[in-house]
């Protein structure tokens, strides 16, 4: 037991710098992790200090950041003279122990890890936090999808006194950058360095600069090109241009994500174009009427003048599932190109279960096809393409076919501000309708150009009904996201069972990311 609190239960894994537990918290009752210092034996008093000051520091460092791409640090204790970090327990396998044991990662899934391990980095940078780390050992991949930045020990922080010492190099070399190898001045774009070369040994299993000995490993990083015969042609551009020697000329982040999107992004049919940013998308001819079949939302707003304003301004919309055995998203995406009739606005009706042919049995999991939608407004969002879509006032919403997911965004203008308000206010709207509501998380996301704040949660529906799709009893997942843009705010929402929620977490995610304010 740590500080009389923190129970062990298993090793997960071990490092050069400590043991990292499985425990338990007893006083809030959850699953934890709990990294061990190891303290070398006979370390003169000075360098103990100093340690415990890194892990101090480590603990301080991570805390100061709130992004769901970056392990949260919870406590911080020390038992026997050595310090134990206590933090989130992530479900989830390091990189490169996925790489050795499933082999080469798939092009649109190593863009997706790369995208979440680069917003993580960003919410650093902004924070003046350099990770100085970065590698395929520090990134774990969960089932659903997520990618989550862990390890902040060799961190610094501007403003922050240096821990390490005169002459010694932190970092893996293999994965280092080549300004820090020479000891020169470094900033963010070292950490995106490293990105490139976890992007690279995504796909080759090793850094391209491993060697068979640290000295052979940083002379190849300062002098040699990595191989990319083995790498796929679509990556050769992301990786040929983080792993520029020269600061100055490496891809900055805005131009990675850009490269990295279009990658993640499902292909839009054999030589065209990845993006359809303007293609009508389904309901978007829908006028008027309660093509939602009048839904019974309460807007986010605690003024009910700025509601009415809101409502006379703008549109609404709701979402429906892509079936099973679905054509592959080229096929589909290719196929989403072409003119098709917009959807006629019509009340929603009941969701009963109809028979569905039973898929064939395939080893490859098909991505979802995605169409973007452009509202009169001038938002634009990427949706399932098969979810039926409608717009209603200032609400526009998606819902899939068998009622179990929804996708909805919430534009209000002119009611710019605190973010994290009109969350608060949407969880006082949601009170009435739901038996009960468990908080997840909150907090800040990093959008271009925004603020944003971010809740995810479950609740259990109750029999007043705050959407038709909803059923009293059942439990639900969902995640709010509020971006204010200038005097403009945008209420992101996506709701799936909670049964269903990792199968559909990599697909929220790019539907997220792909949300482009009015006038941007």
């Amino acid at each position: 037991m740590i500080a009389r609190r923190y129970r062990l239960l298993r090793k997960l894994g071990q490092g050069g710098m400590g043991v990292v537990w499985e425990g338990h918290d007893t006083l809030l009752d959850r699953a934890i992790a709990v990294k061990e210092v190891l303290l070398p034996p006979n370390l003169p008093p000075v360098e103990h200090e100093r340690l415990l000051l890194r892990t101090t520091r480590e603990a301080r460092t991570a805390a100061k950041l709130n992004h769901p791409g970056i392990v949260a640090i919870y406590d911080v204790a020390e038992q026997d003279g050595r310090p134990w970090i206590v933090m989130e327990l992530v479900d989830a396998q390091p990189l490169d122990e996925m790489v050795r044991t499933r082999g080469a990662t798939p092009v649109r899934q190593v863009a997706d890890i790369g995208l979440q391990v680069l917003s993580a980095l960003r919410a650093a940078h902004e924070a003046g936090i350099l990770h100085r780390d970065v590698k395929p050992a520090n990134i774990l991949v969960a089932d659903d999808g997520r990618a989550v930045l862990t390890d902040f020990g060799i961190a610094t922080l501007e403003g922050d006194t240096s821990l390490t010492q005169t002459g010694m190099v932190a970092g893996s070399p293999s994965f280092l950058a080549p300004e820090r190898a020479r000891g020169q001045a470094s900033g963010p774009a070292a950490d995106l360095w490293s990105l490139g070369a976890t992007i690279y040994a995504a796909v080759i299993g090793r850094s391209p600069f491993e060697r068979a000995d640290t000295m052979a490993t940083l002379s190849a990083l300062l002098t040699e090109e990595p191989d990319l015969s083995r790498v796929p042609p679509a990556l050769h551009p992301i990786i040929k241009g983080l792993l520029q020697r020269d600061p100055a000329q490496r891809l900055t982040a805005e131009q990675a994500e850009e490269i990295l999107t279009g990658l993640a992004a499902p292909a839009q049919g054999k030589g065209g174009r990845r993006r359809d940013r303007g293609a009508p998308a389904t309901g978007q001819a829908a006028q008027g009427g309660d093509g939602a079949g009048g839904r019974r939302r309460t807007l986010v707003i605690a003024s009910a003048a700025v509601v009415v304003a809101v409502a006379a301004a703008v549109g609404w919309v709701t979402l429906v599932p892509d079936a099973p055995g679905s054509r592959s998203a080229d096929a589909a995406a290719a196929a989403a190109a072409t003119t098709s009739p917009p959807a006629t606005p019509q009340s929603r009706p009941e969701v009963t279960p109809t028979p569905t042919p039973t898929p064939t049995p395939t080893a490859v999991r098909r991505a979802a096809a995605i169409r973007t939608y452009t509202s009169p407004a001038g938002w634009s969002i990427r949706y399932p393409r098969l979810w039926k879509g409608s717009r209603q006032e200032a609400y526009t919403e998606w819902l899939r076919r068998d009622g179990n997911a929804h996708l909805g965004v919430e534009e209000v203008p002119g009611r710019g501000g605190d973010p994290a308000q009109v969350l608060r206010d949407a969880e006082e709207n949601l009170k009435p309708y739901a038996q009960s509501i468990r908080t997840i998380r909150t907090g800040e996301v990093r959008v271009p150009g925004a603020t944003a704040v971010e809740w995810e949660f479950t609740w259990v529906a109750g029999d007043l009904g705050r959407s038709e799709w909803a059923s009293a009893g059942q439990t639900y997942h969902e995640v709010q996201r509020v971006i204010v843009v200038g005097e403009n705010t945008y209420i992101l929402e996506w709701t799936t069972l909670e049964s269903d929620w990792k199968r559909q977490r990599r697909l929220l995610n790019q539907v997220f990311r792909s949300f482009t304010p009015g006038g941007v």
